[in-house]
């Protein structure tokens, strides 16, 4: 059931879970697993976190606190033109202090240790909580590779590159520039246009890295190249599987301690993985992959459902 473009803080909720890249088809098969509660398809009023920020929170909220394990949502510092200092009233910066080295992420227990310790601290405000899973890097043995190097909330992307991999600057710039002439070409020309649109120099620049044979730079794009487009699905699959069962835990408890309070879970936007040769996600589209995002007004949990991250 689709229900329109969702305007988060005009919503009746308590616990609002965010869960990063999560589509709502995935989603949708997976989550009876793991919770009760009535599901809808709505629209994210954003193609990336960054967006989603801008046009989700457009006032200052007080009694909201923001547990993030996104660097772009932060309280250090403004991050593509979006300073949450300026939107709720505290943010948990769990993205900084709990930090995976070794997996070049946030893990969920971490976030849901976070949140459990805040709530009893604030128990009368509202949260919003979000992890990072499912979007890469993936997290499971299975399918585990470098992830994110530690985040720079100093730059525009502060998840960019994948760790030890930081690449030539100059290479980089150079991808920027054909792609950009992609774009630009594109709209003048169909001809250009078509052949843009086969290699996929538009949507992404992964495309153009593999035919110049350069490495990858981001740990989607990794497991892309190492197991092909339903290997990734897979992984995708799998970091979802993951982090539903940490949220299932939390809202548990959540639910045991406050049955009375509503717990909704959601997502900032989607993942394209390979539909019509494009991957990730990304500003300003209007693809419905990146735009259909579940919402779920979670009345119980099942936690006798197992993930393994080791």
């Amino acid at each position: 059931m689709k229900t329109g473009t969702i305007s988060v803080m005009e919503e009746n909720w308590d616990y609002l879970i965010i869960l990063d890249a999560c589509r709502y088809d995935y989603f949708r098969d997976m989550y009876q697993n793991y919770f009760y509660g009535k599901l809808e398809s709505k629209l994210s009023p954003g193609s990336c976190t960054p967006e989603w920020c801008k046009k989700s929170f457009p006032k200052r909220y007080p009694h909201v606190i923001y547990v993030s394990g996104n660097p772009y949502i932060n309280s250090k510092t403004e991050v593509g033109a979006f300073d949450a200092r300026k939107h709720f009233c505290r943010i948990i910066d769990v993205w900084d202090f709990g930090w995976s080295s070794e997996l070049g992420t946030v893990l969920p227990e971490k976030i849901n240790d976070t949140t459990l310790r805040f709530i009893k601290k604030f128990p009368e405000k509202r949260f919003i909580v979000h992890y990072l899973q499912p979007h890469a890097p993936y997290i499971s043995s299975k399918f585990r590779t470098k992830g994110f190097p530690t985040p720079n909330i100093k730059g525009k992307q502060p998840l960019q590159g994948i760790q030890g991999s930081l690449g030539s600057e100059t290479i980089e710039r150079f991808i920027n520039v054909i792609n950009r002439a992609a774009v630009y070409a594109r709209v003048r020309s169909a001809l250009i246009a078509d052949m843009t649109a086969k290699l996929g120099l538009v949507e992404n620049s992964w495309k153009l890295r593999e035919i110049l044979n350069l490495p990858p730079t981001s740990p989607l794009d990794t497991i892309r190249r190492v197991y092909g487009t339903e290997g990734l699905r897979e992984a995708y699959k799998e970091n979802l599987r993951i982090v539903l069962s940490s949220v299932a835990e939390l809202c548990n408890k959540l639910l045991r301690r406050e049955p009375s309070r509503n717990i909704v879970i959601t997502s900032d936007h989607g993942e394209a993985l390979g539909e019509k040769g494009i991957y990730s996600h990304f500003l300003n589209s209007k693809n419905p992959i990146l735009l259909n995002v579940p919402w779920l007004k979670v009345t119980g949990a099942r936690v006798n459902s197992t993930h393994e991250n080791q």
